[in-house]
């Protein structure tokens, strides 16, 4: 890094570095992290959608399911781009003035880096925009990863719903006003 001119800052965030000002002489921090894209859901996102899908739930939706999607008038996906890469998507049903929220999935190899997060407030801030007043959602109860996620965010547990998953495994009813 030396012979770039770039310094990573000791305590910095992953993907901040300092960088010399050639006006002032002095280090300023600079944000490397490559912006998001959203889109709304087209059939031809399906492959990629699929791949992720599969990765990510032990009973994955087929292409049917996400076909269906596309012609909801309740159904609002969004496929979500870093660079020209499909690296996750998000979606939710608007019924009345309320979201629920039916899926995030982020490809394995971006996990862990905040994408999961920014696609939640991108969501949410698409669902206040159309007015919505909650948001509910189901969650594996043994889901630490996503439990964790929608604590953050406000998500208050109001509830259980047993054998949810397959007839076996019990979901969290979680809900967050808007």
């Amino acid at each position: 890094m030396a012979n770039s001119g770039l310094t990573r800052r000791r305590g910095a965030l992953k993907g901040q570095i300092l960088r010399p000002c050639a006006k002032s002489g002095l280090n300023l921090l600079y944000n490397k992290i490559v912006e998001l894209k959203y889109l709304p859901l087209q059939s031809e996102h399906l492959d990629a959608i699929l791949e992720i899908e599969n990765q990510s739930f032990p009973k994955p939706w087929s292409r049917g399911m996400f076909e269906r999607e596309l012609s909801l008038p309740i159904s609002n996906f969004f496929t979500v781009y870093r660079g020209d890469v499909i690296i996750g998507y998000g979606g939710f049903w608007r019924v009345e003035d309320e979201a629920h929220l039916i899926n995030i999935a982020v490809h394995p190899k971006y996990r862990t880096k905040g994408y999961g997060r920014k696609i939640l407030d991108f969501l949410t801030s698409v669902m206040t925009k159309q007015g919505l007043k909650k948001i509910l959602l189901e969650v594996r109860k043994n889901n630490q990863m996503a439990l964790g996620l929608y604590g953050s965010f406000g998500f208050k547990t109001i509830g259980l719903r047993e054998k949810y998953y397959d007839n076996v495994e019990d979901a969290l009813l979680m809900e967050k006003s808007l």
